[in-house]
């Protein structure tokens, strides 16, 4: 396991494989940053995709590694979820390993993962890692239903006439709304709807600057990033 902690990031591979269990949702999540992550719950799914529409997380991957802790005289084996690596801004810690948990799991079941969280944060600090635990609170929030909105924009191509136009609308109104740019950039419905999809793709690649933690509608503020 040492070896493959010291390789570069982007070499690692999961320590373990997962598979479908029958109990909950299994499967990969096309990512950004590289080849598909697997999650084995729909709540580490939601999570992957936070983390995928994230502009500072530059790797995912998931499993990473496994730890080894003592509990009542046997030796136990902790695999934790997810390992993101972030653009070093702002102080942030450019590592953090989750675990994606229900809140309701983990209250119930503290006892029973507390050494093992305790052993990865030990794990994480020698490498001056973060190690944190996620639950729906931090995940299934405003910014979630906005990146499973805006991420089939994202890989869009772009439509060049319609991207000039928004952009030179935008400047010439300074901070507005979908609606009122699209009202002051074309005068026809139909045309107000062909250039949707590209302000939506431009909102997805943060060319147009929104508030992303609130819910994205038509009257969201926009503006142009500085």
């Amino acid at each position: 396991m040492e070896k493959q902690v010291n390789a570069r990031l982007d070499e690692l591979k999961p320590v373990r494989k997962i598979r479908s269990n029958g109990r909950s949702l299994t499967g990969r999540l096309t990512v950004a940053t590289g080849p598909g992550v697997a999650f084995e719950s729909s709540l580490e799914r939601d999570w992957l995709i936070c983390l995928d529409f994230n502009p500072q997380v530059k790797l995912i991957l998931e499993q990473p590694f496994t730890v080894t802790y003592e509990t009542e005289g046997c030796t136990q084996r902790y695999t934790p979820d997810v390992l993101a690596q972030y653009d070093d801004v702002d102080g942030l810690t450019p590592i953090i390993v989750y675990e994606v948990k229900l809140l309701e799991d983990l209250r119930k079941s503290w006892s029973k993962y507390r050494k093992r969280f305790s052993a990865a944060v030990s794990f994480c600090r020698e490498r001056d890692w973060r190690f944190k635990i996620v639950t729906e609170k931090h995940i299934r929030t405003p910014f979630l239903e906005n990146a499973k909105f805006l991420r089939t924009y994202k890989r869009s191509p772009v439509q060049q006439l319609y991207r000039d136009q928004l952009l030179y609308s935008l400047k010439a109104l300074g901070p507005a709304t979908p609606q009122s740019l699209l009202a002051f950039s074309y005068l026809q419905f139909e045309s107000k709807m062909a250039a949707l999809p590209e302000l939506w793709r431009m909102v997805a690649t943060g060319e147009l600057g929104a508030e992303l933690s609130k819910p994205l509608t038509m009257s969201s503020p926009i503006w142009m990033p500085k």
